[in-house]
């Protein structure tokens, strides 16, 4: 594991950034009830037209607990990152940015708001890697390592844009939590089914055509047994696994996260900014009442329903990525894409500038969480010669369940 190390930061802007004097929250306010009075109810943007996030990082919600919007970027590099609500950077080295993988961009025709936005390029001088930016919910000052504060429910909202050519992404928007005093207990588990003590998240990913799916680790997850997950390959995971307290229970297995999805695709769109939001909800302990439900656009795509994530309280949720991650080899072309106003929040956040009604359900989300599934979850392609373990399966939902590719296990 990568050791500590401290990252200075101001309290003195941080103070400024998320704590907002009374004058300027009546302030806002009365903004807030003139919009709702010119504009009327917001139902999100389907065209992703620009400055529509009139809440925004200068006058946050209580709520929140990080917002970014990417406006400081005329600091530089260095400075942005020390004032950020993130922790760690990957694709920066010695403090420093590769701008073949992420950059901040002053542009105000490629920003959703303001001037700046970040761009993850993926070139070809990075051997067309992507990047990712990480908060965790530090107490006090926040330094890689940190204790954490957590939380059993949390949101995730960025406004993102694909390039028109864009074709592959590995990882994409993540939320995750561990013990309080575990910092790095959610990295490096690829292959390992979680213990419902250690960590459990999910990653709101998309394929090929663009369909969105959450990529999901949680205790009852089905695994691969057999085939390519055999001999030393399944020894060393099972190894690996072990030594983090999470052992293969049933022999050898190769567990990569789980896919689910709506049973109709919902597809990210290329070329103009689309807000997408994920939410997590742990379970209580000892019941299979937890939740994961993402949105586009600010309309419910997807809810699933009886997911149990933990066994103890004290896992709880304290951890978002945002990142657009591409491994060396994975493609021999750049993926582009753009993100700004990002917001981590233990309540809905929504795409506009009026709050959502978090208790607002589509006829779609009703189904998803009516009872009992009506169908039989389906297994996607799995490597040659592989045996598809049977596991129970989180109830409540008529959407997809599938295991993935190895491939896309890490």
């Amino acid at each position: 594991m990568r050791p500590p190390t401290p990252i200075k930061t101001s309290s003195a802007l941080h103070a400024r950034r998320y704590r907002r004097p009374a004058l300027a929250a009546l302030a806002a306010l009365a903004a807030l009830l003139l919009a709702a009075v010119l504009v009327g109810p917001w139902a999100g943007s389907p065209g992703g037209a620009r400055g529509q996030a009139a809440v925004g990082c200068s006058d946050p919600r209580p709520e929140w607990l990080m917002c970014e919007d990417f406006e400081g970027g005329a600091a530089g590099w260095e400075d942005w990152f020390a004032g950020s609500p993130f922790v760690e950077c990957l694709g920066c080295r010695d403090g420093g940015n590769n701008p073949d993988r992420l950059l901040l961009v002053e542009d105000r025709a490629a920003a959703h708001s303001g001037s700046w936005s970040l761009h993850m390029p993926a070139e070809a001088g990075a051997g067309y890697q992507g990047a990712a930016l990480t908060f965790r919910d530090c107490r006090g000052e926040k330094r890689q390592g940190c204790r954490l504060n957590g939380h059993d429910q949390l949101y995730f909202r960025s406004w993102v844009r694909l390039a028109d050519d864009h074709a592959y992404v590995h990882h994409f928007l993540s939320l995750a939590g561990t013990q309080p005093d575990a910092y790095w207990a959610a990295d490096g588990n690829a292959g390992c089914r979680p213990n419902g003590t250690r960590w459990a998240g999910t990653t709101l990913d998309f394929d090929a055509d663009r369909a969105l799916f959450f990529y999901t680790y949680f205790p009852g997850m089905r695994c691969d047994r057999g085939g390519y997950c055999s001999g030393d390959y399944a020894r060393r995971i099972c190894e690996g696994c072990a030594a983090k307290d999470m052992p293969c229970r049933s022999g050898p297995e190769c567990c990569w996260g789980n896919h689910f999805g709506p049973a109709e695709p919902v597809r990210l769109e290329r070329g103009r900014w689309v807000c997408l939001e994920l939410m997590a909800r742990f379970n209580t302990p000892g019941e299979a009442d937890g939740e994961m439900a993402f949105w586009v656009d600010d309309q419910p795509a997807h809810r699933q329903t009886g997911m149990h994530w933990r066994d103890v309280a004290a896992l709880q949720l304290n951890q978002a990525w945002l990142q657009h991650y591409i491994a060396a080899g994975d493609t021999q072309v750049s993926n582009r894409i753009w993100f700004d106003d990002v917001v981590v929040s233990t309540e809905r956040i929504g795409c506009g500038p009026r709050r959502p009604d978090a208790t607002a359900t589509t006829t779609a989300e009703a189904t998803a969480t009516g009872g009992p599934a009506s169908a039989t979850p389906t297994v996607g392609t799995a490597p040659a010669n592989t045996v598809t373990p049977q596991a129970t399966t989180p109830t409540g939902t008529t959407g997809r369940l599938f295991l993935p590719l190895a491939s896309r296990g890490h």
